[in-house]
C-alpha cells in the first residue's frame, strides 16, 4: 500500500470538461467563444441563429479565412491555438480569444460540426465530433468562411443542463452578448436569428448610427460624443444626456480596444462625471472604447476575460473622467421638463375685495378662473377616522394635524382639498389658519403623521411610534395591485389621448411579446409597430403622465433582472418589476392627505409588513422602549 500510486494524470476528455466548467457556463458563453474566433478570422459578416435559447443549436456562419485540413484536425485539441506563439505574445495580446480551451471545451459538453473553407481552395473540409467517440473528416463544398454548429449543449453532463435558467433568461444573456459585439464593432456586419425570428441585422455604418439601429432615434438625439486622447489613452465613443439615463445598469458598453470589459473603477469614474447631473438611483448611458497599448494592460485574469488590469489603475481612473466630462461640457446639458400635471406659471393670486380686512382675501386659479374662496362652508365637519386593513393589521389613528398647523387633514365633506391646502399655506404664510379649523381642531383628539427627509413616514400610535418607508409601501400597494390586475381581470388601465410611441432594444422586444398578454392585463394597451418599436396607447392607473414610456422601459428591465436572481413565476416577477418602478421615490415630498392615502392602501394589503422581495415596510418602536432609553420608570 505504501508504494501504491494515487496521483493520476486525468484523461483528456475529463481535462476538458472540467476546463468546460469555466469556459462554458451557458450557451452565451458558447457563442461569445465562437463570434470571437469569427472575428480573430478577419470576417466582415458574421451571422448568428439559435434556437431553444442555444440549448438545442448555436449555429455560427462567417466569411473569415477559414482554416486548412491540418488546421481543422487540430482545431478541436485543447491549447490548440492560432494566436500565441511565444510567451511574449501573452504579454500584448491584440486578439479577442488567445488560450486555445474553447472549442476543446465545447466540444465535450455537445456534438459539434464544423465547415471550413480557405480562399482559393478546391473544395473546404466538414468535420463532426461527438464526445467519446472519434472525429470524422471528408471534403464539403462550401464558400470561403466556417460555419460551426453545436448541437445539445451539455446533453451528456444533466446535472449542468439542469441548471441553466428559462429559455428567456439565457436567451438575453446571448442577446446582450451580440449587442456588445454589434457596438464594439460597428465596421462588422452583423445578423442574429432566434429560431426564425429576426432579432437584429445591422450593417457596417459609424457607432453613432450603429447606436441608432439598436437603441432608436430618442437615444440617438441624445448622445454626447467622447474623443480624449492623452500620452497614455484614446478614449472614444458616446455618452448619454441625462434625459435618458435608465434605472437599471443594462445600458452600459465598456470596451478596450474593442473587446468589452467589467471594470468598478472605470464605471465609478463615470458616475462622478454624473455626480450633479442625474439622481443617485439613476445609470447613466455610455458606450465607450478605450484604445490602449496591449503592453499596459493584462487581459488574462478572468477565465470569461472580461475583467482586466491595468498597469495604471489611478491613471486610467483620471482620464477616464477627465473624458466624459470634457464631453459634457461641451454640451448644454438641459433636461427635459415633464409635468404631472397641467399648471400656469403663476396658478394662484390674492384678490382682495374689502378694503383692509385679512378675513376678506380670496383665492383665483389663473389657471382656470376659478374663485376658490378662503371662508369655508357653514357645514363643514373636521373628523378623523380610524380604518383596519385587509391584512389583518390595526391601523393606527392617523394625527390629523401635522407639525405645521397650516397641512391639517379635511375630511371629504369639507370645502377645502388638499390642492387648495397647498395653496392656501403659499398665500398666507405658516402662522394663519382657515377660521373653521381654529375652532375646531381644538375637539379632535390628535395623532400625528409627518415625513421625514422626504423619505420616512412617522406615525404617532396609542403604544409608541410606527416608521414607514414611504418607497417599500408603495411598492407593497401597486404590486399587490398588479397581481389583483393579472390574475383577477382586474379593470386597472386608463386611456392615453394621444399614443406614445417607444424605441426598444432586440432583448427588451423578445421580453415584450412574451409579456404581452399579462401587460395588457396590467393595464398597457400596446402594439408594435415596428421590430424596434412598440405604440402605447394605454396605460395602469398609477402611471403618471410623462412616464408612460419609460415605465415600460424600466420594467421590462427590470423584469429581466429579476428573472436572473428572483425564483419566481412570470406573473409575480411582472408584478413585483411594476411595483418597484411605478412607486414613489425616496425624496418625493408628501403632504398629509397623500400620506393618509399612502397609509390606507398599505394597511389593505394583505401583507403590508414586507416588500416583495422580503424588505421590511415598516418599524415599531413602543412608548416603553423610548421610557427604559431614557430612564423613565413611569
Amino acid at each position: 500500500m505504501l508504494d501504491e500510486q494515487q496521483i493520476q494524470i486525468l484523461p483528456e476528455f475529463i481535462a476538458n470538461q472540467i476546463a468546460a466548467g469555466e469556459v462554458v457556463q451557458r450557451p452565451e458563453s458558447v457563442v461569445k467563444e465562437l463570434v470571437e474566433n469569427s472575428i480573430d478570422a478577419n470576417a466582415t459578416d458574421i451571422a448568428v441563429l439559435i434556437r431553444q435559447s442555444g440549448k438545442q443549436l448555436i449555429h455560427i456562419v462567417d466569411n473569415g479565412s477559414g482554416m486548412s485540413k491540418p488546421d481543422v484536425l487540430v482545431a478541436l485539441k485543447r491549447h490548440a491555438t492560432s494566436k500565441i506563439k511565444t510567451a511574449d505574445d501573452l504579454h500584448k495580446i491584440q486578439t479577442l480569444g488567445f488560450r486555445g480551451e474553447a472549442l476543446a471545451s465545447i466540444a465535450s459538453v455537445a456534438n459539434v460540426e464544423i465547415r471550413t473553407t480557405q480562399q482559393g481552395a478546391q473544395h473546404g473540409w466538414k468535420l463532426l465530433a461527438e464526445p467519446l467517440k472519434p472525429e470524422v473528416l471528408e471534403p464539403v463544398q462550401q464558400e470561403q468562411g466556417t460555419q460551426i454548429f453545436i448541437r445539445n449543449l451539455f446533453y451528456n453532463i444533466p446535472a449542468r443542463k439542469k441548471f441553466l435558467r428559462s429559455d428567456i433568461t439565457e436567451f438575453r444573456h446571448i442577446s446582450d452578448t451580440m449587442m456588445k459585439f454589434a457596438l464594439s464593432h460597428p465596421t462588422l456586419h452583423f445578423t442574429f436569428h432566434d429560431g426564425d425570428s429576426l432579432i437584429f441585422d445591422v450593417k457596417p455604418d459609424s457607432l453613432q448610427n450603429r447606436i441608432q439601429q439598436l437603441f432608436g432615434d430618442e437615444v440617438a438625439r441624445s448622445l454626447v460624443s467622447v474623443d480624449y486622447q492623452d500620452e497614455t489613452v484614446k478614449i472614444i465613443g458616446y455618452v448619454g444626456k441625462p434625459n435618458i439615463a435608465r434605472t437599471t445598469r443594462a445600458s452600459q458598453f465598456l470596451f478596450m480596444n474593442h473587446r468589452p470589459i467589467a471594470s468598478k473603477s472605470l464605471a465609478h469614474a463615470i458616475y462622478q462625471s454624473y455626480e450633479h447631473l442625474i439622481d443617485k438611483s439613476q445609470h447613466p448611458f455610455f458606450v465607450l472604447n478605450i484604445i490602449l497599448d496591449p503592453t499596459k494592460v493584462d487581459v488574462n485574469v478572468h477565465p470569461q476575460k472580461t475583467e482586466v488590469k491595468f498597469e495604471d489603475e489611478r491613471g486610467m481612473y483620471a482620464s477616464m473622467q477627465n473624458a466624459v466630462m470634457m464631453a459634457l461640457r461641451s454640451e448644454s446639458l438641459i433636461p427635459d421638463i415633464r409635468f404631472r400635471e397641467q399648471t400656469a406659471t403663476n396658478p394662484f393670486e390674492k384678490l382682495q375685495y374689502g378694503k383692509s380686512d385679512a378675513q376678506d382675501v380670496m383665492m383665483v386659479n389663473t389657471l382656470t378662473g376659478e374663485i376658490i374662496d378662503r371662508k369655508p362652508s357653514q357645514n363643514q365637519v373636521f373628523t378623523g377616522s380610524s380604518h383596519s386593513g385587509g391584512g389583518g393589521m390595526s391601523y393606527p389613528k392617523v394625527q390629523s394635524q401635522g407639525l405645521s398647523p397650516n397641512t391639517q387633514q379635511f375630511d371629504k365633506t369639507t370645502a377645502w382639498n388638499p390642492s387648495q391646502m397647498s395653496a392656501f399655506d403659499a398665500l398666507f404664510s405658516q402662522t394663519e389658519q382657515p377660521p373653521q379649523q381654529q375652532t375646531q381642531a381644538q375637539n379632535v383628539p390628535e395623532r400625528l403623521i409627518w415625513q421625514m427627509h422626504n423619505k420616512y413616514i412617522f406615525i404617532q400610535t396609542e403604544d409608541g411610534l410606527l416608521i414607514v418607508d414611504q418607497h417599500i409601501a408603495h411598492e407593497r400597494i401597486l404590486y399587490e395591485k398588479a397581481l389583483r390586475a393579472m390574475n383577477e381581470q382586474y379593470p386597472y388601465s386608463q386611456k392615453l389621448l394621444f399614443p406614445v410611441g417607444i424605441d426598444v432594444t432586440p432583448t427588451e422586444m423578445v421580453l415584450y411579446k412574451e409579456l404581452k398578454d399579462d401587460l395588457l392585463q396590467l393595464g398597457y394597451t400596446t402594439s408594435e409597430t415596428s421590430p424596434a418599436h412598440i405604440e402605447i396607447t394605454g396605460v395602469p392607473l398609477d402611471i403618471h403622465a410623462g412616464e408612460e414610456a419609460s415605465s415600460l422601459h424600466e420594467i421590462l428591465e427590470q423584469y429581466a433582472e429579476y428573472q436572473t436572481v428572483r425564483p419566481a413565476e412570470s406573473r409575480d416577477n411582472l408584478a413585483a418589476s411594476f411595483g418597484c418602478r411605478a412607486a414613489i421615490k425616496a425624496g418625493h415630498k408628501l403632504n398629509v392627505p397623500e400620506m393618509n392615502v399612502l397609509m390606507d392602501d398599505l394597511f389593505k394589503c394583505t401583507t403590508p409588513e414586507v416588500c416583495p422581495h422580503g424588505r421590511p415596510v415598516m418599524i415599531k418602536f413602543e412608548l416603553k422602549e423610548f421610557d427604559r432609553r431614557f430612564g423613565r420608570t413611569s
